[in-house]
């Protein structure tokens, strides 16, 4: 695992000419896709979308740069207008005659899944994006699917899927396929790392990529709400100068983006967090888009609420917000770590939902909570360090674990840790 990080880290660039993306924007000056995306490198996302909104000229296939105009819609979370041009695309051309145009659909399709809240329905169309994407020669496109079936992995709880695909990232790294997209995939490896591991574990890559005005740039432009993740990190990391950092990039970026509430609701949510503010939290859970995000804001502002000795009723309001967002998310993993700040202000909430079904290897009738202990186990965690992970006790482990033996027909953890490598299989395959 280290070594998926070190390359990750070690494939950061230095400045932004650096990589074939870069260079093909260069030698393409008047070509307004190329230039579209040398604008989404630098942080003009407002520039970088018009320019996807003009035709271009003979030598750009029309459908790729409406699936681009979609994608760049999707990525600032304007969902419907995004919506719109792949309806005018399905309706003026043909996308099922090229193989690279159906993977970039494929592609564009995962993206919006993801944006849109529905993280299983992301994983599914991602898996599929692999194969239509390795079958038409489009490897650019994998560093786009692997964030996209790494950060959904994560958030459904199914830490060991997620961690394939991260090192899958360090694997495009290597390979040269990142150019065009550094920041967000360190962003998604960092995730499953900081899952697995904990934040101690990911600290070289959040300062280097918050310290990075490039990196902050794209990602910022692309996943605006990793800004409060990273404050978040920064944090507990004891680094309050690198917190700060990374609220004034992600203020910065508003100037660029002017007009699209994604960026303005991701900023206030940064700073409102750093500094402790109810007011710009509560506007960044309004503002957002995004329902994963908004449902984030949300969590930080019960946390806000508790340290500011505010009253359990006004914590405990935000996170029945933020466990009704993340479970229509399909957000298993935080879904959990809210349910259990809820119990110990003695409220109940609903089940966490199951991250990704497996049936055919008598994981159907797992509970949610027994597929996440099992997930956990099969990767060699101790009751105790799954009991961390999922917020429940260690004791509780022990007691889901006697049924996932019973209803997998197993009598120990080797033997589940085998079966769960062909459930892992059945994962990465699906779709």
């Amino acid at each position: 695992m280290l070594e998926s990080r070190c390359q990750l880290h070690t494939q950061l660039p230095h400045t932004p000419s650096e990589g074939p993306a870069a260079t093909a924007a260069d030698d393409q000056r008047d070509n307004p896709l190329a230039r579209s995306l040398s604008a989404w490198l630098s942080g003009e996302v407002c520039r970088a979308i018009e320019l996807a909104a003009t035709p271009g000229g003979d030598e750009n296939d029309p459908r790729l740069v409406k699936i681009w105009h979609a994608r760049l819609l999707t990525r600032v979370r304007e969902l419907p207008a995004a919506t719109r041009v792949l309806d005018e695309l399905t309706a003026s051309y043909d996308v099922a005659d090229d193989a690279e145009v159906s993977a970039a659909l494929t592609t564009c399709r995962a993206e919006f899944a993801l944006a849109s809240g529905d993280a299983g329905g992301a994983f599914a169309e991602a898996n599929a994006g692999l194969g239509l994407a390795e079958g038409a020669g489009a490897y650019t496109l994998l560093p786009d699917l692997h964030v996209v079936l790494t950060l959904s992995a994560v958030r459904q709880s199914a830490t060991s899927t997620g961690l394939r695909f991260a090192r899958d990232l360090g694997d495009d790294a290597l390979l040269g396929r990142t150019a065009h997209m550094r920041g967000q995939c360190v962003w998604a490896a960092a995730q499953a790392f900081e899952a697995d591991g904990g934040p101690g574990c990911v600290s070289h890559l959040v300062e280097r990529l918050i310290s990075d005005d490039h990196l902050m740039r794209e990602l910022l432009a692309s996943q605006p709400a990793a800004a409060a993740w990273l404050v978040r990190l920064a944090r507990s990391m004891g680094d309050e100068r690198l917190a700060l950092l990374c609220v004034v990039r992600a203020e910065s970026s508003i100037a660029k983006s002017w007009g699209f509430r994604s960026p303005y609701a991701a900023a206030l949510h940064a700073k409102g967090l750093f500094e402790k503010n109810p007011d710009k939290l509560r506007a960044a859970c309004e503002l957002y888009p995004d329902g994963w995000a908004s449902a984030s804001a949300a969590e930080d502002l019960a946390k806000t609420w508790t340290s500011l000795h505010a009253g359990p009723e006004h914590a405990a309001e935000q996170l029945k917000r933020a466990a009704a967002g993340y479970e229509r998310a399909g957000a298993a993993r935080d879904l959990a770590r809210v349910a259990s700040k809820l119990r110990e202000l003695g409220v109940r909430s609903g089940p966490v939902r199951r991250p990704m079904r497996s049936d055919g290897h008598r994981t159907g009738s797992l509970t949610d909570t027994e597929f996440a202990v099992a997930d956990l186990v099969s990767q060699g965690l101790t009751n105790v360090q799954v009991g961390r992970r999922l917020y429940i006790s260690a004791h509780t482990v022990a007691f889901h674990l006697k049924k996932i033996f019973r209803k997998m027909e197993l009598s120990s953890r080797v033997e589940l840790a085998r079966a769960w490598v062909d459930v892992a299989s059945d994962q990465r395959t699906a779709g």
